[in-house]
């Protein structure tokens, strides 16, 4: 892969972060409040409802920016791995749900025990239809190619794939540090920034382990947020022991998905027929 130079790489990621974090703070602040007054007349729309649009915001603005960055560089959306690879697709779709869930048992055990998660009632049928459409299509494919498709392609275009992978799952969660600030809470913010950075490692490494073909990342990614949120869970980060177990919690279900996805990959998975584009300046 053809390498940017030190500073057009780091001029991209710099700008494209910044440009990420200040749009899903507009979308969030601005966009969403008058999307209720123009389609719901000032009312506020129903939590769930309201929820799933503010992840779909975060969706397409991944989505959006990386084309728009992409065509900075004449390059396709292929070269970020989001290609449908018909030959893999439906296997790895239907992998993702038992990872996926293979990896929340013991985190959610954990936080339960630690009295971190709350579980609430499970959504309706309309609910979760919803909720499973946003969190596949929005937020799963939007932060992948955010994170994983663009960030991580173009820092390994000049350094390793851990040293790449440990940068773009740092971004990944220090995204979330930024929108958790609006809770007000800096122990939230710690918790997130760390359980999302080591879950971001996992992406990365299904993300290289599949030819980097950003179905099965963007699968279980999906999965892993329907689960929860079709229980409408809360979190409680109000002490520090709370905050280190939950990052305990998130780094044990972190690497149970490792195993699980390199257990699959060594025994089970096809070689991928994907045609790859290089990155170039």
């Amino acid at each position: 892969m053809k390498k940017y130079s030190f500073s057009d790489l780091w001029l991209r990621v710099i700008l494209f972060f910044s440009i990420c974090v200040i749009l899903i703070f507009s979308f969030q602040s601005f966009v969403l409040p008058l999307v209720t007054t123009v389609f719901n007349n000032g009312e506020n729309f129903p939590l769930t409802i309201r929820l799933n649009i503010q992840r779909a915001m975060n969706g397409v603005v991944g989505i959006g920016l990386v084309y728009v960055f992409l065509r900075m560089d004449r390059l396709k959306m292929a070269v970020t791995g989001f290609e449908w690879d018909k030959d893999m697709a439906l296997e790895w779709i239907l992998w993702s749900i038992p990872i996926a869930i293979a990896g929340l048992i013991p985190t959610v055990i954990i936080e339960y025990i630690f009295g971190i998660i709350i579980i609430n009632q499970l959504l309706d049928i309309l609910g979760i239809l919803l909720t499973l459409f946003v969190t596949i299509f929005m937020i799963g494919i939007g932060e992948e190619i955010l994170f994983r498709g663009y960030l991580q392609r173009i820092l390994e275009s000049r350094y390793s794939f851990q040293n790449s992978a440990i940068l773009s799952a740092f971004l990944f969660g220090l995204l979330h540090f930024w929108l958790a600030s609006t809770s007000g809470s800096v122990l939230y913010m710690v918790a997130i920034l760390f359980s999302a950075t080591v879950i971001g490692l996992t992406f990365s490494y299904t993300f290289k382990i599949t030819g980097y073909n950003l179905i099965l990342p963007v699968a279980i990614h999906g999965f892993w947020d329907f689960f929860l949120f079709i229980f409408q869970v809360d979190f409680i980060y109000d002490t520090w022991l709370r905050v280190i177990m939950e990052i305990s919690a998130s780094s044990v279900g972190a690497l149970v998905i490792f195993l699980v996805v390199r257990y699959y990959a060594e025994n089970y998975q096809k070689k991928p027929s994907q045609k790859t584009e290089e990155v170039s300046s």
